[in-house]
């Protein structure tokens, strides 16, 4: 088991001496691994949006008798990244990814202080 954990270490979290794996306590190993598999799962997700954005930026609409045009025109048709600045710079914390850890972090603040 403590092989396995070390090469864990070594491969996914870029440990560089057995030091570290040594210091390291059977939860906080446990909890690191859980986020190195959800960070491949987030890679996947991205690499499988990028796959289907690459098919959906290449869709094309009737334009006539036996013709086509793109759907997307123009980039910005496709992605218009000012907007989705503008969306993002004004988005609450609520609706935001990383809500949670706020309301866990104020839980904590309230129970212990």
């Amino acid at each position: 088991m403590y092989e396995e954990a070390a090469l864990n270490c070594f491969r996914y979290l870029n440990f560089k001496s057995f030091e570290e794996v040594d210091r390291l306590t059977l939860p906080e190993y446990t909890l690191l691994m859980k986020a190195v598999r959800l960070q491949q799962v987030d890679r996947d997700y991205r690499n499988h949006l990028q796959a289907f954005l690459n098919f959906a930026v290449k869709a094309k609409r009737k334009a006539g008798k036996n013709k086509e045009k793109p759907v997307y025109s123009r980039f910005t048709k496709f992605y218009d990244y000012e907007k989705e600045q503008k969306k993002a710079a004004n988005k609450d914390n609520e609706s935001s990814r990383f809500s949670g850890i706020g309301r866990l972090l104020n839980k904590g603040v309230d129970n212990n202080g």
